[in-house]
């Protein structure tokens, strides 16, 4: 049973840049919004002025007539009759990060959803990033669905499948608000079977104290990691064949931080899935 009253966000930013590689984190946005009866906001940034229609913004009707949701033949009253409001905002400028974070301090949203193309090294660079920086700058709960990857929404035809979550369970910042939110978006999806790994992150023999929500269905494994927890994450995701990792986020604490990029950059770099960042 899908329990519609869960999630804690109601109002989702979605960034787009009008590509193919955009259309899974699209997806991801469009169903989140159906599921809560939120508000989605489009917003995309032309580094030259644009053309003042909206036409070429991504189709939200076309998408949900596929998914069987609405008619083929449906109207804007039919997208509101779901209790789903769309709003598309446009914006010139040279940096889109910079754009959009202006957008996000006049009108704060509750939850990010953004699309990430994976570079390392020179690639990341030269290409201008964006989603680590808005994920930084609006302190947001966000998440991060790689292109290429279809992720736990089907972007074909709307069905979720999430079945495993891999959350990493550090002393500080405290994992429970990545636990009730990985929980609370299974029972949003109506997920019935689950397995969350909980991967222990320190050097603490211990892990802290933490509830674990029940369902029928549902089970939880612990393991301790040992060495980089980039690497035990990314690894254990891949071994596991993951669904989604939810993981709490502290930003840059260091030099070496922002040189290299937090651990939850670092892991969405890698990671082949997508990632619920919740801010500590």
């Amino acid at each position: 049973m899908i329990d519609t009253a869960m999630l804690p966000f109601r109002r989702i930013f979605h960034p787009t840049d009008f590509s193919a590689a955009d259309s899974t984190a699209f997806a991801h946005a469009v169903k989140l919004a159906c599921l809560v009866q939120g508000e989605l906001t489009m917003m995309h940034v032309d580094p030259t002025v644009g053309r003042k229609d909206f036409e070429d913004f991504p189709r939200i009707r076309p998408l949900l007539a596929r998914w069987g949701v609405l008619p083929e033949s449906s109207s804007k009253e039919d997208v509101a009759k779901l209790g789903v409001q769309i709003k598309r905002v446009r914006a010139v400028a040279d940096k889109a990060s910079v754009a959009i974070l202006q957008q996000l301090t006049k009108h704060p949203t509750e939850l990010l959803v953004l699309s990430t193309h994976q570079r390392e090294g020179l690639a990341r660079l030269t290409q201008q990033a964006v989603a680590e920086p808005l994920a930084r700058g609006t302190h947001t709960r966000t998440l991060f669905v790689p292109a290429g990857v279809e992720g736990f929404v089907s972007a074909e035809t709307g069905s979720t499948n999430l079945t495993r979550v891999l959350i990493p369970i550090p002393h500080k910042p405290h994992p429970q608000p990545a636990i009730d939110l990985a929980a609370d978006l299974a029972s949003t999806l109506g997920s019935e079977k689950v397995l969350f790994e909980l991967v222990h992150l320190g050097k603490e023999a211990d892990p802290p104290k933490f509830t674990k929500p029940e369902r029928p269905g549902w089970s939880w494994e612990t393991l301790v990691a040992k060495g980089d927890p980039v690497e035990w994450i990314l690894a254990a995701g891949a071994d596991f064949d993951v669904d989604l990792i939810a993981m709490m986020t502290e930003g840059h604490n260091s030099l070496f931080d922002m040189i290299r990029g937090s651990t939850t950059e670092r892991v969405v770099r890698g990671a082949r899935c997508p990632l619920l960042a919740i801010p500590s």
